[in-house]
Formats: C-alpha cells, sequence, structure tokens
C-alpha cells in the first residue's frame, strides 16, 4: 500500500479535475476496508467516555486508520465527531448520548428572539472536548491522517437543535422577520466557528483538506446542509436557506451541498455559481443508484459534479447510464478484494 504521501500525489490531480468538473475516463472512486488481519480496535459501552473522553477517542482513531487499507482516492482521515448535532453543543446546548451512533441537543432557547443571544460558548464541555480532539489529533497528523472538522450543520438546523423543529417552523410564518435575522446570526457564527476550526487543523501542516465526506480537496471544504429543509417547500427554501447556503459557500475554497433525501431544492442550488458539487444521500430504503439516473444527469447538466454512495456492482451501470464526468462513488463497506478489483478496473493501476 502506498505510504501517505504518495497516495496524496496519485490522487490530486484526479480530484483536483473532478472538483472542476473536467473530462475524466473513469469515475472518481473512495473506498476503504479495515485489513483481513486487523488488530483490535478499542469500544466499550460507555457512551460518555466514546464520545467525549479524548484519550480513548484518539485512541480508537488511530488504531482505526492503522489497521485500514485505502483504495483508489481515498485519504486516511479523522472526523472530529460529536455527533451530527455538535454545533447546537459548541453553541451551549447539553447533549445526550443516545447510544454509539448518535448524540442528541437538549433544547434551551425559549424563543426566536432568544436565539440571537447565542453565541460560540468557548467554556462548554463540548467546545472545550472538540477543540483539545482536534488539537491533539492534529499534532500527530503531519504525513499521516487529514483531520475534519466537526459537524457544524446548517443555521436553521443549528437554531433547531437549540430552540426546537416545530417552533422554528411556526415562526417561520408567523415571524419570518425575525427568523431571518436568527439565521443572520447563525450563518455568521457558522462561519466564524469553521474558520477558528480550519487553523487548528492547520497545525498539522499536510497538503489540502477534507471534511467528514472524507474527500479530499486543494482547499478548505466542508458538506453544507440543511437536514431541516426536508420540512419546507421550494420557495421557503430559497427565501430562508438559500442565501446563507451562498454566502457560506463563499466562506471556503471546495464547497459542496450535502442533499439528504429531498430532490426538489436543487433547482435554487444548481443556480449556486460558488456549488462546485451536490452530495446526494436518499436515505434508508432509496439507497439504489439506479433509482436517481435522471436526477444525476439533471445535476450533470449544469456542470455540477456529484459524490454518490454506491456498492461496487453498481459502478458500472452508473457509468454507462449517466457518464463518468464529474462522478464520484463512495463505496459502501467494500472487502479488499472487492477494492482491489475497483482500483485495477477503473484505472488505478
Amino acid at each position: 500500500m502506498k505510504t501517505f504521501s504518495e497516495r496524496l500525489i496519485a490522487i490530486e490531480e484526479r480530484l483536483k479535475n473532478w472538483w472542476e468538473f473536467g473530462k475524466q475516463e473513469y469515475p472518481c472512486i473512495v473506498a476503504r476496508a479495515l485489513k483481513d488481519d486487523h488488530g483490535p480496535i478499542p469500544d466499550t459501552d460507555d457512551l460518555a467516555r466514546f464520545w467525549s473522553d479524548p484519550d480513548f477517542v484518539i485512541d480508537r482513531q488511530m488504531k482505526i486508520i492503522d489497521n485500514t487499507n485505502y483504495y483508489c482516492d481515498a485519504v486516511p482521515f479523522h472526523y472530529i465527531d460529536f455527533g451530527a448535532s455538535a454545533m447546537a453543543g459548541v453553541l451551549g446546548a447539553q447533549m445526550e448520548y443516545v447510544n454509539k451512533e448518535a448524540v442528541w441537543p437538549l433544547e434551551f432557547v425559549k424563543s426566536i428572539e432568544e436565539s440571537l443571544e447565542v453565541g460560540i460558548e468557548r467554556e462548554s464541555f463540548v467546545y472545550k472536548t472538540i477543540i483539545e480532539m482536534t488539537k491533539r489529533s492534529a499534532a500527530i497528523s503531519k504525513d499521516n491522517h487529514f483531520v475534519t472538522p466537526y459537524a457544524l450543520g446548517g443555521p436553521a438546523d443549528n437554531i433547531a437543535g437549540i430552540y426546537g423543529t416545530q417552533p422554528l417552523l411556526m415562526d417561520m410564518v408567523t415571524k419570518p422577520e425575525k427568523v431571518k435575522r436568527a439565521l443572520e446570526h447563525m450563518k455568521r457564527l457558522w462561519i466564524k466557528a469553521f474558520n477558528e476550526i480550519n487553523v487548528v487543523i492547520e497545525l498539522g501542516d499536510n497538503r489540502g483538506y477534507c471534511g467528514w465526506a472524507e474527500i479530499w480537496a486543494p482547499g478548505t471544504t466542508f458538506p453544507i446542509q440543511e437536514d431541516f429543509s426536508y420540512m419546507i417547500s421550494v420557495d421557503m427554501f430559497s427565501e430562508f436557506c438559500i442565501p446563507h447556503i451562498a454566502d457560506i459557500a463563499d466562506a471556503m475554497d471546495f464547497p459542496f451541498y450535502h442533499m439528504d433525501g429531498v430532490t426538489h431544492h436543487i433547482v435554487p442550488l444548481l443556480d449556486l455559481a460558488m456549488l462546485k458539487v451536490i452530495q446526494w444521500d436518499p436515505g434508508p430504503g432509496k439507497e439504489r443508484l439506479s433509482l436517481w439516473y435522471d436526477f444525476f444527469k439533471h445535476i450533470l447538466s449544469r456542470k455540477k459534479s456529484i459524490q454518490v454512495y454506491g456498492t461496487a456492482g453498481e459502478i458500472d451501470e452508473l457509468i454507462s447510464t449517466v457518464g463518468a464526468r464529474g462522478v464520484l462513488v463512495i463505496v459502501s463497506d467494500p472487502t479488499n478484494e472487492e477494492a482491489e478489483m475497483m482500483a485495477e478496473k477503473y484505472g488505478y493501476g
């Protein structure tokens, strides 16, 4: 297997080309698998330790990296994972450890007006833990792995996390101007938090960046999202969310958008010139790529690249149907044998 530096040299031109929607003979592929003879991976049933003990988390993640084979365009990475709602914790929410897959914030803001008083709580347990884990991982990341920012959510996601989904939906109808001011405030906090965490990550002095989607980029990057938008119309999405998505995209070099199960919001997203990539995550029960070929073709026709999740057996039909240009597939749970065959078949040598 290639060293970290060799892997970076091998992938960077191909991924730069993908980010810019350049011509490509084969799709870009990201695949990783635990080594067949991998050693033990630290684990615990103590959820507080699993999520928030820096010693345990760093040890576990380094063991995972050391025991993983990376194929095609994959890179070793450490996602600073405090759950999908980590930003709510950074803003002061208490966090509930649900299981090893989820940590949820406990709402603490009583009105949309009160959300304007919320800021980054630098003395909070969540913030200090995230910063410590990021610093410690960055300190040992040089020529070993990329460190990714924690889950920053989206402005509406974060208001919903600290205030509640239902009251936010109601306020969008009854207090639209106050919601817009709150979203503007959250957007500014988002950009501030993004810039601050990248300063910490840059202590590792690796070339390029990586977000939780595990795709290398030559400049700053992150999967922008507004999962809250699943519950609102296209018109409301355009009115309340798109201006802030545009500003967040402008705050990084290689922005892309995480679409989670809702296709109709694609129209205003494709009009954002700065947005380079659409990531599609269809949700449980709708994973088969063939269900979404027309959707992929529509995105690609607008000269936006796509990142999709699929199995090794779906790639040939995907490419014969939509083409290879602009396509990156993150392969779900391949075996080492499958990953090696894909690397050989799709031009990775």
